[in-house]
């Protein structure tokens, strides 16, 4: 069993406050007070993006902006905990592998007596850790699959391996009738 407090100790999340405020993607901590996600916009997150801390909620804005090939890392504060990347890891067909991220609740119908007047301290206890428990199914040199469903938000969420380090960061997937879900991750090391 994996633990799910643990790896949510070491995870945040931006929002956009700005207009309508959006839940943009979930990122985690690699060393003190870096953090990393994915990111496929062109452009740079304006100064109207804020980072909340997945343990206690503390908002903060983002500096130190860089992004490289789908993932971005920036500063923010440090949490207790960093997640490990794995030095050497050989994907295969049928690996478990799980991820853990925190999918946008702001359209869910539950959520909707806030919708007007968000911000991120009314957002964070909403915020709830999700997991993927799959498998690798489908890999080339740099994506893989697992098995499950990705929902908006989870973007930048960590794919880790058994013994709980990351190998890939998350960026999406499709939902179709037509086969079962897939969600991508950009492979790491």
């Amino acid at each position: 069993m994996h633990d799910i407090d643990a790896i949510a100790r070491a995870c945040g999340v931006l929002v956009r406050t700005t207009g309508t405020f959006r839940h943009l993607a979930t990122c985690w901590q690699v060393a003190p007070g870096e953090w990393v996600t994915a990111w496929s916009e062109e452009d740079p997150p304006g100064d109207d993006v804020q980072f909340i801390m997945a343990e206690g909620g503390a908002v903060a804005p983002i500096t130190g902006w860089e992004c490289d090939g789908g993932i971005a890392g920036f500063t923010a504060p440090a949490a207790e905990r960093s997640l490990l990347i794995a030095k050497e890891h050989t994907l295969s067909k049928r690996d478990r592998l799980w991820c853990l991220g925190y999918p946008s609740v702001i359209d869910h119908p539950a959520f909707l007596l806030h919708r007007g007047s968000l911000d991120p301290q009314r957002y964070f206890p909403y915020l709830c850790p999700w997991t993927l428990n799959g498998h690798c199914c489908l890999f080339d040199a740099g994506h893989g699959w697992i098995t499950g469903r990705f929902y908006r938000g989870m973007a930048g969420s960590p794919v880790l391996d058994d013994a709980g380090q990351v190998i890939g960061i998350l960026e999406g997937g499709e939902p179709a009738t037509e086969h079962p879900p897939l969600a991508r991750f950009l492979r790491l090391g």
